[in-house]
């Protein structure tokens, strides 16, 4: 499961990156980070499909989505950081975030953030795998 989790975090980041070369032409909503997901999570699914000439079975989505999930997790803390690096600017908003909004509101956020990876991650290595199948495969 480890280079199909690697071939998601290839193209997170690739998709990241273009995404941050596009944003600075066009102003884009802060949905785009999805569409990063779905790059790499269709990466990775269709990988599989490609390698195995099936879905992943049951055990293997799950492994697959949650190994996902973590490498997303830490690719965002990663870029998050390298942000602050690049734009030292933006820090004191994050503080003031952090130190004004009630924990409440934060918790609803990464759940609800957790939430649509999840959704996007199990659709891609379920539904979506089943269109990267061959037809004769199906």
């Amino acid at each position: 499961m480890k280079k199909y989790i690697l071939t998601f975090s290839v193209a997170y980041i690739i998709a990241m990156l273009a995404v941050l070369v596009i944003e600075s032409f066009f102003e884009m909503p802060s949905t785009t980070s999805v569409i990063c997901l779905i790059v790499g999570s269709f990466s990775a699914a269709a990988r599989f499909v490609k390698e195995h000439q099936r879905i992943p079975d049951a055990a293997e989505k799950k492994s697959l989505v949650r190994g996902c999930l973590l490498a997303s997790i830490i690719i965002s803390i990663i870029a998050t950081a390298i942000s602050i690096v690049i734009f030292p600017e933006t820090l004191p908003y994050l503080k003031m975030a952090m130190t004004q909004l009630p924990i409440w509101i934060w918790l609803i956020a990464i759940t609800f953030t957790l939430l649509i990876h999840y959704l996007v991650l199990a659709l891609s290595f379920g539904w979506m795998a089943k269109r990267f199948l061959p037809k004769s495969a199906t």
